[in-house]
């Protein structure tokens, strides 16, 4: 008995070194790591995270609001939401313990956030609010927030200078309030807790793209949810928040029995996660019948987004607060814009519609992109080398007009290359067998004026194949790799559009894209800094709509200067 007692002693003393000992060393790697690399995650690409992270990560637990921001943090990201040559590149970032950045991560910018005492990424908040005072209380999600791009570059923080150029003389004060991965269910609970208390004048609400999520649980079972598990998984989930030892080893165990997918396995992952592969392009599209069925494992209902937000609009006007509402999203179709839609236009309330706006600025760019390159698609040229043998095939179809006959629609690819080195050449892969069936570096592309190219050596690479009308065509580019290897990879994102029944018979081109963006995004799936200004400008628009908000201004005899749209100062071939 003395032997058992001596052996568990000995056991508990070892795993409490062992917990110090890990805390220790995880603090020390903490404080030399200067600058984060904050992968971008595509399907399993990456695989289990490392617990050394977790003490650098900048949301913590809090009883009603699920979590909230860490309190007085600062944090410098890398954006590597760019080309690398291998994927490992990116992934070491995350797996390594203390990561050296290669070659194509080097001179990549970096973006950063400080949060407050209470976890926002704004100054110090004062309750106390003086008579000449104009406060503006942004809530929302990461678009709120300002995922992937600077402090100042959040659109709550682009509003606040626009505010400033343009009436100088005003006293506004835009607070951001969004906090990362936040629904309407923690935004209706923040307004209640914390917004209402600071006396806005103007309420801005921006949630939705984390409302129709299927993450498995619904936001309001998850306040005590802790107190009603059983107790082993209430000891698991204490184990896994707050043992280190605990969590290394169930790292490691992951890691032993993990396969990282491929981006193989992505692009044919998503060509079959429906019988066309469209529920991944239009995975926002789903009726609200079909969201109904999966209500149980919706984070926020579509009956509970309509009436948090008509909690949130009552409660505001109750207070002679206005009320703007935002729709931040990059897809255009959703139910829950339309739920949104039906809301303000039962409450009077301003909606503006942040994918609109980014979806009109995306075709300026594009537009005035074929116009500087001379490529505007009026003439379809002449094929020639190894594409003869499709052209030929094409040309027995086709009738006086110059379209192509029967069924299928000619797509002509284009990516332009800017002034980046191309050793070898630019390749196109896809989940489709006239895109090597995602085998990478097989499908060559042609910047010689052949194979559906319209100019030789403009820097602009393309590649013409058919399909069939209603295919969903998923893709990724690739720059210069060896062939069968994933290597020269464009940023972390795929690419993807269906092709229109109405184009049966035509060529058709895509819009140029640009090797190493997407165009006014920072990620798969958020905007840029270019993109939350324009959302700054339509909020500054509306404000001055705004009763309150027009009677504000009214006091100050300034006329804001104007403003071109920030889309029409993109340059092609840059990061936007």
């Amino acid at each position: 008995m003395k032997s058992v007692v001596a052996s568990l002693v000995a056991l508990v003393v070892f795993l409490l070194m062992a917990e110090l000992g890990l805390r220790g060393i995880y603090a020390i790697r903490a404080s030399v790591i200067e600058r984060i690399a904050l992968p971008y995650m595509l399907g399993d690409l990456y695989g289990p995270v490392p617990p050394w992270w977790d003490n650098l990560r900048i949301l913590k637990p809090d009883e009603g609001l699920i979590w909230k921001g860490n309190s007085n943090v600062q944090r410098t990201y890398i954006d590597v939401f760019s080309p690398v040559e291998t994927e490992e590149e990116r992934r070491v970032q995350l797996r390594a313990f203390l990561p050296s950045r290669p070659d194509s991560l080097k001179n990549n910018p970096a973006w950063q956030i400080s949060l407050d005492s209470e976890g926002f990424r704004d100054q110090e908040f004062v309750d106390q609010k003086t008579s000449s005072a104009f406060r503006i209380i942004c809530l929302g999600d990461s678009w709120t927030f300002g995922a992937n791009v600077g402090q100042d570059q959040a659109y709550p923080q682009q509003l606040q200078r626009l505010l400033r150029q343009g009436f100088p003389q005003a006293n506004f004060r835009v607070l951001n309030m969004g906090v990362l991965g936040y629904s309407s269910y923690q935004g209706l609970e923040l307004l209640k807790r914390r917004a209402l208390d600071l006396n806005p004048d103007l309420l801005v609400i921006g949630y939705a793209i984390n409302d129709s999520s299927i993450a498995g649980f619904r936001d309001k079972d998850m306040p005590g949810y802790g107190k009603t598990m059983r107790w082993t998984k209430a000891l698991g989930s204490f184990l896994k928040k707050n043992s280190e030892t605990y969590k290394l080893l169930r790292y490691l165990a992951h890691t032993i029995t993990e396969r990282p997918k491929t981006m193989t396995d992505i692009l044919q992952g998503m060509a079959a996660s429906t019988a066309d592969g469209s529920e991944v392009l239009e995975r926002r599209m789903m009726e609200p019948s079909e969201y109904a069925q999966y209500e149980p494992w919706t984070r926020v209902s579509l009956v509970d987004y309509a009436q948090n937000l008509r909690a949130m609009i009552e409660l505001a006007q109750s207070r002679g607060v206005g009320v703007i509402l935002l729709y931040n999203e990059l897809w255009e179709s959703s139910p829950y814009r339309a739920a949104l839609e039906k809301v303000a236009q039962a409450t009077s309330v301003r909606l503006i519609d942040s994918s609109a706006l980014l979806a009109e600025a995306r075709r300026t760019i594009e537009h005035r992109l074929d116009r500087e390159l001379g490529l505007e698609p009026a003439v379809r040229p002449p094929m020639s080398g190894d594409g003869m043998a499709s052209r030929r095939s094409i040309e027995k179809n086709r009738d006086t007009r110059g379209e192509v006959g029967g069924h299928e629609v000619e797509v002509v690819f284009r990516v332009y290359s800017g002034h980046r080195r191309v050793p070898q050449g630019f390749f196109i892969a896809g989940a489709h067998s006239k895109l090597g069936d995602a085998v990478p570096n097989v499908i060559r592309m042609y910047d010689d004026g052949t194979h559906g190219d319209q100019q030789a050596g403009d820097h602009v690479w393309s590649y013409a194949a058919t399909f069939s009308p209603g295919t969903s065509v998923f893709y990724v580019y690739t720059n210069s790799g060896r062939e069968g290897a994933w290597e020269g990879l464009d940023v972390p994102h795929v690419r993807g559009f269906k092709v229109d029944a109405a184009d049966a018979g035509k060529t058709i081109y895509r819009p140029i894209e640009t090797f190493g963006e997407i165009y006014l995004q920072a990620d798969s799936w958020h905007t840029n800094a270019m993109g939350y200004e324009l959302i700054a400008q339509a909020v500054l628009q509306n404000l001055k709509r705004d009763e309150k908000g027009k009677a504000y201004l009214e006091r100050f005899k300034v006329e804001r200067p104007d403003a071109a749209m920030s889309a029409s100062k993109a340059v092609p071939g840059r990061r936007l």
